[in-house]
C-alpha cells in the first residue's frame, strides 16, 4: 500500500518505520523513527512516532532512551486525553529500569523441558534463578515477566521501590516493584538481566481456584529464545527448523504485546496472543465477521473471568462454534464469549483475546518469521 501514488514522502517513511518496527525489525524502524522525527511534522503525527519509537526501544531494553521518547511523546499529549495517565505511568516504569543492561541470551546444553497443565488452564514451565528452581505460567500476554513478592524472597532477589502500576487482565491497577534476575535458566537457555514485575502475592491469587500463581514467563524472555512451541503433551521445543517460506507472517508486537491475526469466514481478525489465557474471548467487532447463521445461535449468559487482580463477572453472548483459521489451521473452539464491549485504550482495534483452548493441540511461536504455527 505504501508504494501506491497520493503517500508523500514523510508519510510514507513514517509508516514503513511502523511496519520495520512491529513485524521484528526494530533496528530499522527505529533509524526511520529518528529520520521522520528529524523533520518537522504535525504533532499529533509525531507523537506517534515518539510512541512507536518508545515501543521499540524498550522492546530492545533500552529502557532509559524509551523513557525519554515516551517524555517526548507526552509533551505533544493533550492534558485531558484518556490514555495520559497510562502513558506517565508507563513512562515513570521505563524511568526505573534505565539502569538495568538489555536482556541478552545464550544456549547452553540442550535438555528435554516438560511442561505441565494448572488448574487455570494455561501451562506451567520449570525455570531456575540464583540455582533456586520454579514452576512459572508460560505466557505471551505477559508484557515483563512477573512474580510475587513471597517468590521474590524465595529466589532471594533484591527488589527496588517504584511509584507505577500494573494492570492485570481485569484491568485492575496492581501496586509494583521491581527486580532483575542476573541469570534465568529455561531448558538450555540462559537469559540475562531479566527485568521482573513484583506485585503483591494477593494481586496473583485467583482466590475462586484458591490458586496462588508465583511467577509468569513473559513475553520479552520468549521472544528471545527465538523459536519455542509446546506440543499437546507438553513437549517444550527450542528453534523448531520448520520451513515457513509458504507462509507469511501473522504475528506483529504493539507495544510490548505480541498480536495475531486469525480469519473466520475470510474475515481477518487482530486478536491478542494470550498463552496465559484459558479461553478465547471476542469482543464486539467480532459480530460483523458472524454469518446470519452464527448470529441467530446467539445465547446469553453471565461470564466469569479471573486473573492478576480479581474476577470480572459480566454479562456476554455465546458464539456455540467459533471456527477460527490460523495459517494453514482450522481450530473450532466451542463457547466462545462475545463480550459487550471492548476493554478501551489499544484494545479499540483489537478483535479479541485468543487463548489457550485455541492452542491446545500444541503450537510454536516463531519469532525469526514473525509466525503463530499449530501443530
Amino acid at each position: 500500500m505504501l508504494q501506491q501514488p497520493g503517500w508523500n514522502d514523510t508519510e510514507t517513511l513514517l509508516y514503513r518505520a511502523v511496519v520495520e518496527s512491529r513485524f521484528g525489525h526494530e533496528t530499522s524502524g527505529i533509524d526511520d523513527l529518528r529520520k521522520f522525527l528529524a523533520v518537522p511534522a504535525k504533532p499529533e503525527l509525531e507523537r506517534k512516532a515518539y510512541e512507536e519509537l518508545a515501543s521499540a526501544l524498550v522492546r530492545m531494553g533500552r529502557y532509559g532512551d524509551a523513557a525519554d521518547a515516551l517524555a517526548q511523546a507526552l509533551r505533544r499529549t493533550p492534558r485531558k486525553d484518556p490514555d495520559r495517565t497510562d502513558d506517565e505511568n508507563t513512562r515513570a516504569l521505563y524511568e526505573a529500569l534505565k539502569d538495568v543492561a538489555p536482556q541478552t541470551l545464550q544456549f547452553g546444553q540442550e535438555a528435554p523441558v516438560e511442561a505441565k497443565h494448572n488448574v487455570l488452564g494455561s501451562w506451567d514451565v520449570p525455570v531456575e534463578v540464583n540455582g533456586v528452581h520454579g514452576e512459572w505460567i508460560f505466557d505471551t500476554g505477559a508484557n515483563l515477566s512477573t512474580i510475587s513478592e513471597s517468590e521474590a524472597a524465595r529466589l532471594g532477589l533484591a527488589t527496588r521501590e517504584t511509584k507505577t502500576y500494573v494492570k492485570g487482565s481485569t484491568q485492575k491497577k496492581n501496586p509494583l516493584r521491581l527486580a532483575v534476575a542476573r541469570e534465568l535458566r529455561f531448558g538450555g537457555a540462559v537469559v540475562n538481566s531479566v527485568v521482573l514485575l513484583v506485585i503483591p502475592d494477593q494481586s496473583l491469587y485467583i482466590g475462586p481456584m484458591k490458586y496462588q500463581i508465583s511467577g509468569i514467563l513473559g513475553l520479552p524472555v520468549l521472544r528471545a529464545l527465538g523459536s519455542v512451541g509446546i506440543s499437546a503433551k507438553g513437549e517444550v521445543r527450542f528453534g523448531i527448523k520448520d520451513d515457513p517460506a509458504q507462509a507469511e507472517s501473522n504475528l506483529s508486537f504493539e507495544e510490548l504485546g505480541v498480536l495475531v491475526e486469525a480469519q473466520h469466514a475470510g474475515h481477518p481478525l487482530q486478536m491478542v496472543l494470550d498463552t496465559g489465557a484459558n479461553t478465547t474471548s471476542t469482543y464486539p467487532s467480532v459480530r460483523d465477521a458472524l454469518t446470519k447463521e452464527e448470529i441467530s445461535r446467539l445465547t446469553t449468559k453471565r461470564d466469569k473471568r479471573g486473573g492478576a487482580g480479581g474476577i470480572v463477572i459480566e454479562k456476554v453472548q455465546l458464539i456455540p462454534v467459533l471456527p477460527l483459521d490460523v495459517l494453514e489451521r482450522t481450530v473450532d473452539l466451542p463457547k466462545i464469549s462475545l463480550l459487550p464491549k471492548d476493554p478501551g485504550g489499544n484494545h479499540h482495534f483489537h478483535d479479541g483475546v485468543l487463548g489457550m483452548d485455541g492452542l491446545a493441540g500444541g503450537f510454536t511461536l516463531d519469532f525469526h518469521n514473525m509466525q503463530l504455527r499449530l501443530d
